[in-house]
């Protein structure tokens, strides 16, 4: 009835989805001030692009092959 890879892609979504949101609340209640909070907010967001931008040049490359 149900595909094991469809299951699998749900898991992964709503497993990353509330890890993202763990990480949101975490930084939220975080006793930093708000300049502090900035710069780490800032700093991460740099990291997620980049490894997303790696990503994709990863699924590009492995696609092109």
């Amino acid at each position: 009835m149900f595909n094991s890879k469809s299951s699998f892609n749900s898991f992964a979504f709503t497993f990353g989805f509330g890890l993202l949101a763990g990480a949101a609340i975490g930084l939220l209640l975080a006793p930093m001030t708000g300049k502090k909070m900035q710069k780490k907010v800032s700093d991460i967001s740099d990291r997620v692009i980049d490894k997303v931008d790696s990503l994709q040049q990863s699924v590009r490359k492995i696609a092109n092959a």
